[in-house]
């Protein structure tokens, strides 16, 4: 027997409809060749138990009427030397088994057309089993139906039988073959668990899972049957694929799914030293404390990620002193420019020369006349005499902060002509605060070039003592140069308080991070929070060390070099 010629027939018959066939069978075999095929084979063996047993009820030779012919080609010449014309009462032998599913199937079909139209989820693969028999090439995969499902025409062969289980096969296709899973990401290092989730347009409350069936690559991975979710805590960065079953209408499939494991972000950091034979060499961490009846000092700096994964120096640095037999304390930290080849060598010698010209100036006749002014200052007056004590610290202070000034910009210039640089290569900003701790009151004087921040801290009252600088660009700041000079009485203040807990000074490595914005300086709850992390820290006898060690915290978008110092008083806990 030809079958593509019989097929070609069929479609033509079905094409023209005729005998009137029912719409969805005629749409259900234009559908797929495959269709067309099973509909020939079953044909034709219904033909042959026609000739061998004289079974009229199934195939039969119709006398057509002349307006049931096709016009276009002769039905009855073309079909009648190897192939019956199909009339209505033929087709009922063969629609009779599929009629009670031609409505499941348009609502299955839509089930499925609606997934086919999803976008492809790459990450979920889930291959079903529908039956444990093999099929051949030419047969439509067939699922499993129960045996009193559909009930067999009574005295067909065994073959017929089978290829009326073949054509109703297509129509149990179950809309659960294409079901789709997904779960969410874990992270190296993190404890993980999450809920299977089905990501194709299926009745989620129609499936469940076997828990014992659950199979992952490593023992990483397991699936917690009270909590229905998928748990772990893994090692490594991975793309992973686990199999499992569920169950929907009461059968039991197979699938598949994907789990990416994604690495810590602090693991891609890598740790390089900087090649040997460079000038100015510098140490990746410092870190001191001063320690008084009343109060400590204490100052840490690091390299930044960022350098550790250039392989190259700390730009940072910062300096802290306690004037001998007094209450007077110098606090200075800076920033060298990422950009400034010797940046690093700049920011040391800002800090060293503030500390050694503070040193200088802040000797036993300076410390009695200065001790004695403050003693007139009354704290929150107005007062004529303390606004004359104000004004006359504020004018000697400034002298101080200009000649330092002066001394560190001819530093660098010589620096920047013995190795042929230039002044740029040596930027660095600058925070200096000069401290006096009094019984009743502590006096702050601060000057400031660039960004980071000077704050004194209270458990009721924050107040800055600086004035953030911003660059000519959105991400760059001011420097310790020539230019501050038409502006550099701006930048110092003065105050007297009785109210301070703490000072703290910090580059932008630290304030970045925490307060993100210059506005965000402001936020108190920002610096109470800052606050409720340090003072811990401040109260252990190795403070600087814990310091050290709390500013190695990892928050994205932030691997600058840290640097800070707190003067810190002391309390009961």
């Amino acid at each position: 027997m030809n079958m593509d010629g019989d097929v070609c027939k069929i479609k033509k018959i079905l094409e023209h409809n005729s005998s009137e066939f029912d719409e969805h069978f005629i749409q259900f075999l234009l559908r797929d060749s495959q269709n067309l095929k099973q509909l020939s084979k079953l044909i034709n063996e219904l033909e042959k138990v026609k000739a061998s047993s004289n079974y009229d009820s199934l195939i039969d030779e119709p006398s057509r009427p002349e307006s049931h012919l096709i016009s276009e080609f002769d039905v009855e010449n073309d079909f009648k030397t190897d192939f019956k014309i199909i009339e209505k009462q033929d087709v009922a032998v063969i629609t009779d088994f599929i009629d009670e599913y031609t409505q499941e199937q348009e609502k299955l079909q839509s089930d499925l057309n609606s997934i086919h139209q999803e976008t492809i989820i790459v990450d979920v693969e889930q291959p079903i089993t529908a039956s444990n028999e093999q099929v051949s090439e030419n047969m439509i995969p067939e699922i499993i139906v129960e045996e009193d499902a559909v009930e067999p025409i009574e005295n067909v062969p065994a073959e017929i039988e089978q290829n009326r289980l073949e054509i109703e096969s297509v129509f149990r296709r179950s809309k659960y073959e294409d079901v789709k899973f997904q779960v969410d990401n874990a992270r190296v290092g993190q404890a993980y668990q999450s809920k299977i989730t089905v990501i194709s347009p299926h009745d989620t409350s129609e499936i469940s899972y076997k828990a014992d069936s659950f199979k992952f690559p490593n023992t990483q991975f397991y699936f917690d049957e009270d909590t229905k979710s998928i748990h772990g805590q893994p090692v490594e960065a991975n793309l992973i694929e686990f199999s499992f079953q569920f169950i929907a209408e009461g059968e039991t499939r197979s699938a598949q799914c994907r789990l990416n494991v994604i690495a810590d972000p602090r693991s891609l950091w890598k740790v390089i030293e900087p090649e040997s034979g460079q000038e100015f060499v510098k140490v990746h961490l410092d870190q001191a404390v001063i320690e008084t009846p009343n109060y400590k000092i204490v100052a840490a700096s690091r390299r930044g990620r960022s350098h550790e994964h250039a392989g190259s120096f700390r730009d940072d640095d910062f300096a802290i002193h306690l004037i001998e037999d007094s209450s007077w304390s110098i606090i200075t930290v800076a920033d060298g420019a990422g950009s400034a080849k010797y940046s690093r060598e700049g920011s040391r010698i800002a800090v060293d020369i503030v500390q050694n010209e503070f040193k200088r100036y802040l000797n036993p006749y300076t410390i009695d006349d200065l001790n004695n002014d403050l003693a007139k200052w009354q704290v929150g007056s107005q007062d004529d005499v303390t606004v004359g004590v104000a004004t006359k610290l504020n004018q000697q202070f400034h002298h101080v902060y200009y000649e330092i000034y002066k001394s560190i910009l001819n530093q660098i210039e010589l620096q920047a002509t013995d190795l042929g640089a230039n002044t740029k290569d040596f930027s660095t900003t600058l925070l200096v605060a000069v401290v006096c701790k009094l019984a009743d009151k502590t006096f702050v004087s601060t000057f400031s070039v660039g960004d980071g921040a000077i704050a004194l801290y209270s458990e009721s009252n924050l107040r800055l003592m600086n004035d953030p600088d911003g660059g000519e660009y959105a991400g760059q700041t001011r420097f310790l140069d020539r230019s501050i000079a038409h502006d550099f009485t701006n930048r110092l203040k003065i105050g007297c308080f009785t109210d301070v807990d703490a000072i703290l000074l910090m580059t932008d490595g630290i304030s970045d991070p925490i307060f993100e914005t210059d506005s965000g300086l402001l936020n108190f709850v920002k610096w109470q929070k800052l606050y409720a992390e340090l003072d811990p820290l401040m109260q252990i006898e190795s403070a600087d060390t814990a310091l050290l060690e709390w500013m190695h915290f990892f928050t994205p978008g932030h691997h600058d070099d840290r640097t800070m110092a707190v003067l810190w008083n002391k309390h009961s806990s």
